[in-house]
Parts: structure tokens; sequence; C-alpha cells
């Protein structure tokens, strides 16, 4: 008898001390949360995708592990946020971000195939903050090594730029010029759109125009002394002086160079077949140029349409600039046999994935991409329901979100315009002067300058 009473007490207490597994999903939760497994064995860590982020209306943090552990949530909230500002705490202990909370006292399984995934809110609005470029310190509740409880991110508010629209005609008695200028620091050439009176050869005056500069005080200009530039039949000659030597004079400024010419005499074919352009140094053809580059290089260039540009946006004299980045297709995934729906889901990542210090992505990380059709030579977009609350108070940046869509996925080879959706409806008031409801075609004039921005 006494051994079967002890049998028993023994099974009770092992009932009493079980925990019960209840598994949830790995969407949005709060609650600081209890490690069942011992602290030293604990694989917890966190994850984000990108620690340098414009304009938020949330970020989304992982919880990861590498081998299966348990947790359990007995309060209201994972994460604590503080954050600095030109490294000074200006908010500290921050929570209840998270938009949705599970049940207090449930256990949750978490691997490397089963992370918990947390939605944190930290829009502008939401925390009351000014403009102005903040250091964001999130700090889990939920992971006990204070070396790994916590992650970082830049995260910049700015609502003062603003976008010039593209257009599709030049004012009367004008021809729209469309003009590659450098950046200050050098990193990539901007579009800017200059209209013009024709008085002469219009090649002529877009190397003209190219040498008289950007009104932007942010842009520069790497084009200076010209002899000459001729046009016969679609081929462009552009003569340079032997005795300016800077076209030559270091790798980054020569290319810099040589591209601003050509982008900028091919952007002339709206008017004028272009079919290439050639370079003579003092009427005389060059073994090599621009630091080196072929006479092959330089000159055999024919005007044909470059695919897969990635437009984002450029930030200079507080306005923004549409600028194209040439996307690589084997990094991002493209095959030669993918499908165009493919091709457009593979380029759409590219928005969050392509990480370049000079280019911000016009697109927030709340919008997503349902679905891709094709309908003829139109691709047809349909995004998720925060697609039509993104930039709710910028109109024009609105715009430039559209804009570089239309630039972008019509440089998919078989497309040449792009409708718009939200869960399979048409956008309606979404942008003041556009009709979204159409279908959409690339406009002609990208960046066109402002009156506004024109000194006297």
């Amino acid at each position: 008898m006494r051994a079967f009473f002890n049998i028993v007490i023994i099974g009770l207490i092992g009932l009493l001390s079980s925990t019960y597994l209840f598994n949830l999903s790995p969407v949005d939760y709060k609650g600081t949360i209890e490690i069942e497994t011992p602290v030293e064995e604990s694989t917890l860590s966190l994850e984000v995708e990108e620690d340098k982020i414009l304009n938020p209306e949330s970020i989304t943090i992982k919880h990861t592990a590498s081998k299966e552990e348990v947790i359990k949530i007995v309060s209201n909230s994972i994460f604590n946020v503080d954050i600095y500002k030109d490294n000074k705490l200006v908010k500290s202990n921050i929570d209840n971000l998270e938009p949705v909370s599970p049940s207090i006292d449930a256990t949750i399984s978490v691997n490397k195939d089963n992370p918990i995934i947390t939605a944190v809110n930290i829009a502008q609005k939401n925390l009351g903050l000014e403009d102005g470029v903040y250091k964001f310190v999130f700090n889990s509740n939920i992971i006990a090594d204070i070396d790994k409880a916590s992650v970082s991110v830049t995260v910049t508010y700015d609502t003062t730029g603003n976008y010039y629209p593209a257009v599709n005609t030049a004012p009367a008695g004008t021809k729209g010029l469309t003009l590659y200028f450098p950046t200050k620091n050098a990193d990539t050439l901007i579009p800017v759109t200059r209209f013009v009176v024709e008085d002469k050869s219009i090649t002529r005056m877009a190397i003209e125009q190219l040498q008289n500069g950007p009104l932007s005080k942010e842009l520069i200009s790497v084009i200076k002394d010209v002899t000459n530039t001729t046009y016969n039949n679609g081929n462009v000659v552009i003569d340079l002086p032997s005795s300016y030597t800077a076209y030559n004079t270091g790798s980054t400024g020569a290319v810099l160079a040589y591209e601003s010419f050509v982008k900028t005499i091919f952007a002339v074919d709206r008017y004028w077949p272009i079919h290439s352009v050639t370079f003579t140094v003092d009427r005389k053809n060059v073994d090599t140029y621009f630091h080196g580059m072929s006479r092959e290089a330089i000159n055999y260039l024919p005007n044909i349409k470059r695919n897969y540009l990635l437009y984002l946006a450029h930030k200079a004299d507080n306005r923004y600039y549409l600028f194209e980045y040439q996307l690589s297709p084997e990094e991002i995934g493209i095959a030669e046999n993918d499908s165009i729906e493919m091709k457009a889901r593979k380029i759409f990542d590219a928005y969050s994935n392509t990480d370049i210090e000079y280019g911000i992505s016009p697109v927030p990380k709340t919008v997503t991409l349902n679905n891709v059709s094709l309908q003829g030579r139109t691709l047809i977009l349909d995004f998720n329901k925060d697609f039509l609350n993104v930039y709710e108070d910028k109109n024009d940046l609105r715009h430039m979100m559209i804009e570089s869509f239309l630039y972008t996925f019509t440089t998919i080879p078989g497309v040449d315009s792009i409708k718009i959706t939200a869960e399979n409806k048409e956008i309606t008031d979404f942008i003041d002067v556009l009709d979204t409801t159409k279908i959409l075609y690339p406009p002609e004039f990208i960046n066109p300058e402002a009156v506004e921005e024109k000194e006297e």
C-alpha cells in the first residue's frame, strides 16, 4: 500500500508541474515573456530587415532561435523603446507600441523556422517627434542576455521635401532637354528636364545646357570645355579640346562626365533620332579617353532601351528627384525564362532590398504587392490596403511613388504601361491631378526644373 501511495504522489507532482503548449502563429504579439528554458542555454536573438529607414509607419522585428525554445507571455509589452537624437536621450522606456496583444499566460514555441514577428508602431505622429534623424533602441523583454536583448535602427523623419511631378508636354515655344547632372558627392547622375527655346542644333543646345550647370546647389556639372557638337543622320560627334584635361582625371569624374554626355544626348531622341555618339579630341580619333576607356567602349553605344531600371529618390535642396539605378538581373534573381509577372515581383522586392546611401525608396515598407497580371502590354499591380494610406498629407510624394512605378516597371521588356489597384479595387481620389483608375504611361519629361528654384 505504501508503494502504491508513493507512486500516486509522484504522478501528481509530475502532472502539476507540466506546462501546456499553445501553438500560436508568428503574428504580432505584445507582452513581456518568460523563457522556460535555462537562460544560459537560450539562443534567442533579434533581427530587423534594415537598420536605416525613412518616414516609417511601423517596423518589423523578429525574435529567432537556433533551437527550440518555449516562452511564456506574462505581461503587456514585448519591447521598450529608447529614442536618441544627437546622442541625447529624448524619449525613454516607451512601451505598448505593438498593435496586437496575445493572451496572457499563453506559451509559444520558437525556433529558426517559427520566429516571433512583432510589428512596432513608430509612426512620427504616434510618437510626437519632429523631423530629424533619430536612433531607436528596441529593448526586448523576451531575451535575458543583455548583449542580445537590443537592436538599434536609424530612423529619419522628413516631411519637408517636395516632389515636382513629371510632365508630358513642354511649354509653348520650348523644347524639353533632359540633362544628367551628378550629385554633389559624385554618387550618381540625376536627370533634370530644362525647357529652352530652340535657337540652334538641339544636340548642341543640350551640351551647352550641361555646361551651364544645374540650378540646384546640391547638384554639379562635370561638363566644361567642348570644342564642337555635330549631328549627321542620327550620329553625334562631340569634339573635345586636348587642352582641357579634367575629363581624363580620376576614374569617377571621368565616368560621370562620359555618362553625362551620353545620357543627355540620347535623351534628345524624343525630337531627333540618335543612333550613336562618337568622341574626338582636337578633331582626331583617340585610342583611349575618359581615364583609360577604349575607343570601342567610348564610341560604340547604340541607342537601345535599357532594361530593369529601378527608380529611386534623391533629395537635394529640399526637393526629391527620381533617378535610375541599374539592377543586375542575376543579383535580384531574374531568370531568362521568368514570366513578366515574376520579373515584376522581383523588381518590386528590389525597392526594399536595394540599400544605397544616396538613394531613398519612394515606396513605404507598409506597401506590399498582392498580385501581378499582364493584359496586353499593360502590367496590373494590385497592392494591399495600406497602399491607400501612405503619404496621407503629401500629394506630391504619392505622385513620386506612382511615377517611380511607371518609370521602373516599363523597363521590363514587353511592358509599356501600368494600372494600379488595391485589394482588387480601382483607386479613386488618391492624387489630386492624376486619374489612377486609368491605364498610366510614363510621362515624357522627368524632374522638370521649377521656376521658384531660379535665382535672380
